[in-house]
């Protein structure tokens, strides 16, 4: 009977446990951002003459860089080898890598400002800045699989479609377009 009652203490301490550690760990999330937030609301102000020139649209070539119709042309031209197929993949896979590195630049530039621009508006934009933050989770998981693709690529194995980080990067250019006025307006 002693024993009994032992495993229903050790469950009830492992079901406290289940319980607790997600529950501490989103409030330290939440004070985290809190923090973040109040941080930001005392940045000077970004100046945001470089927001016109932000465009989705120079990345577009991103999409038909790592084609493989180019390959299959390379392979169908006469005095085509291995060797040049493999040179070509990775020009390719580094021409790729250097537009992604600027996309994922101007993603955290913009993402940054849309953030600041939201945290200082004189309105409560608490739903927006939830939005911002997932948006920036799912561009950092997107940017995660195509570097993983991009790995599998150099050896022939698949393509990772680069429009769903289009898709975050454009709407986060919208967003960010949108509010600039109606925030500049209002003296934020």
């Amino acid at each position: 009977m002693l024993h009994l009652g032992y495993l229903s203490m050790i469950f009830t301490m492992a079901t406290l446990l289940a319980l607790l550690v997600p529950v501490v760990v989103l409030i330290g999330v939440s004070i985290l951002v809190h923090q973040q937030i109040a941080s930001l609301k005392h940045q000077p102000f970004l100046p945001l003459d470089w927001i016109e020139d932000l465009s989705a649209d120079r990345y577009r070539p991103m999409c038909h860089l790592l084609d493989e119709n180019d390959i299959r042309f390379l392979r169908s031209q006469p005095g085509a080898t291995p060797a040049l197929v493999k040179r070509f993949r990775r020009q390719r896979c580094q021409i790729f890598r250097g537009y992604l590195r600027s996309l994922e630049r101007d993603f955290h530039l913009a993402s940054e400002a849309l953030m600041l621009l939201l945290v200082q508006s004189p309105h409560d934009r608490r739903d927006a800045i939830w939005a911002l933050m997932g948006s920036r989770v799912k561009f950092a998981v997107g940017i995660f699989r195509v570097r993983c693709r991009l790995l599998l690529y150099r050896w022939d194995v698949g393509h990772e479609s680069i429009a769903c980080l289009l898709t975050l990067f454009e709407r986060l250019q919208l967003e960010l377009l949108a509010l600039t006025p109606t925030l500049l307006s209002a003296g934020v």
